[in-house]
């Protein structure tokens, strides 16, 4: 942020013309504008989420922070499902124990946030990988196209957990 607002005086050293005055003052004025515009924002802010503004966690940190410290299963599957699936990679162990402790009840019980379909087919047992069609179990058609698009991906093969 800070960076942003330096780098356009460094350009400017480097530039040889005769309105360098000119750009000078537009750059203060703007500067100025910036400074002036922080302040009030950061003033009518609520003081308690200033800490929001400003840190260092990743959004693959987050989103696996997310999961872990979630108190309900929808807020764990919304986590991890919504999310890049590899954003969640340091926990997929985790999420695929978790995923076979629950995923009966869930088919069994149908709650509002539960989609089978959504979740890929390496995270599910073999027995329910199979009941849902196996190879050609029908995927959201959104996590499709996301999966197909990510360069890492090496092979396309389906390894349901045994």
């Amino acid at each position: 942020m800070l960076w942003s607002q330096a780098f356009p005086f460094v350009a400017l050293l480097f530039y040889e013309e005769d309105n360098k005055d000119f750009i000078m003052q537009f750059l203060g004025f703007c500067f100025f504008a910036w400074l002036v515009l922080n302040l009030i924002f950061f003033s009518k802010v609520n003081h308690s989420y200033l800490n929001t503004f400003f840190g260092t966690k990743t959004a693959p940190q987050y989103t696996c922070e997310l999961y872990e410290t979630s108190k309900d299963d929808s807020q764990r599957f919304d986590a991890v499902f919504s999310n890049r699936i590899q954003y969640t990679s340091a926990v997929h162990d985790d999420v695929k124990a978790w995923i076979d402790l629950n995923v009966e009840e869930w088919k069994e019980n149908s709650p509002s946030w539960f989609n089978i379909e959504i979740i890929p087919d390496e995270f599910l047992r073999r027995d329910v990988f199979e009941a849902e069609g196996g190879k050609q179990r029908r995927r959201s058609s959104v996590r499709i196209l996301i999966s197909s698009s990510n360069s890492n991906i090496k092979n396309n093969k389906v390894k349901p957990v045994e």
